[in-house]
C-alpha cells in the first residue's frame, strides 16, 4: 500500500513538473515572440501546441494569422484559434473574432459570432479585447458600457483605453464633461506612447482647453503624434504648412 501511495505521489509530481516545464517553456515562446525573435518562438510553441498546449496553440495562430516569422496562412491560423478556444483561450477567442468580423481564414463574416467570442475574450482578461469592446460600445453610443470597459482595460495599462477615457470626458459621454479630466487621461495616454493620446493633448494645449495654453508643448506632442503615422496630426501639419506659404 505504501509502495503504490509513493507511486502515486511520484506520478502526480512528475505531472506537475511537466506542467511546470510546459508552462515555462509556452512563456519563454511569448517571450520570443514578443521580442520579434519568430524563429525561437516557432521552434518552442509548435511542438507544444502539436501536444494540444492551448497557451502555444493560440501564440502560433496569433503568428500565422499576421505572418510573424511563418507565411501567412489565416486559414491554418483560424484552425488553431478554434482549438485553443474550445478552452476558452483569451487570445484564440480574439482571433476568431477578428476572422468572424472580415470573414477570413474561411469562415464567413458573422457579425454576431464575432462579438460573441470578443465578449467572452474580454470577460476572460483580454486587455486588447477590452479596448475593442469599449470602443465599440463608444461608436454605438453605449457610453456606461464603453466607459465601464476602457476603464477595465486602462487598469491592464492599455495606452489607447486611457484616450478613449479621455474622449468620455471631453465629450460628456456618459460622464459629466471635464476638460481638466480628459486632459489628465490624454497626457497618459500620450506619455505611454499612444499617437491619438498624443494627438488630443496636443490639441489641448494648442486650445488651451482643460490646460494652460502652451503652444511649445502642443508641437511637442503633435510631432510625436506624426511620428508614429497618425493621419489627423499628419493632416495637421499638412495644413500648417499649406498656412504658412
Amino acid at each position: 500500500m505504501k509502495y503504490k501511495i509513493y507511486g502515486t505521489s511520484v506520478i502526480m509530481m512528475l505531472v506537475v513538473l511537466n506542467n511546470a516545464w510546459a508552462a515555462q517553456s509556452v512563456e519563454e515562446g511569448y517571450r520570443a515572440l514578443r521580442n520579434g525573435d519568430y524563429k525561437t518562438a516557432l521552434s518552442i510553441l509548435e511542438p507544444l501546441a502539436a501536444q494540444k498546449d492551448t497557451d502555444a496553440q493560440a501564440a502560433l495562430a496569433s503568428m500565422y494569422y499576421e505572418g510573424l516569422g511563418v507565411p501567412k496562412d489565416e486559414k491554418k491560423a483560424v484552425v488553431l484559434a478554434q482549438k485553443a478556444a474550445k478552452n476558452e483561450n483569451t487570445l484564440a477567442l480574439y482571433i476568431l473574432y477578428d476572422a468572424y468580423q472580415f470573414g477570413k481564414g474561411g469562415v464567413k463574416q458573422n457579425d454576431d459570432k464575432a462579438f460573441d467570442c470578443l465578449t467572452l475574450s474580454a470577460e476572460g482578461g483580454y486587455p486588447q479585447a477590452q479596448l475593442t469592446i469599449a470602443k465599440i460600445f463608444f461608436y454605438d453610443k453605449d457610453y456606461y458600457r464603453s466607459f465601464n470597459w476602457a476603464q477595465i482595460a486602462a487598469k491592464r495599462n492599455v495606452a489607447n483605453a486611457f484616450t478613449l477615457i479621455g474622449n468620455h470626458y471631453a465629450l460628456g459621454a456618459g460622464v459629466t464633461q471635464n476638460d481638466a479630466q480628459a486632459a489628465v487621461f490624454y497626457k497618459k495616454a500620450a506619455e505611454m506612447g499612444d499617437a491619438e493620446g498624443q494627438y488630443w493633448l496636443a490639441e489641448m494645449y494648442y486650445t488651451g482647453r482643460g490646460v494652460e495654453k502652451d503652444s511649445i508643448k502642443g508641437k511637442k506632442w503633435m510631432t510625436e503624434s506624426a511620428k508614429q503615422g497618425f493621419s489627423l496630426a499628419e493632416n495637421w501639419f499638412r495644413e500648417e504648412a499649406k498656412g504658412a506659404k
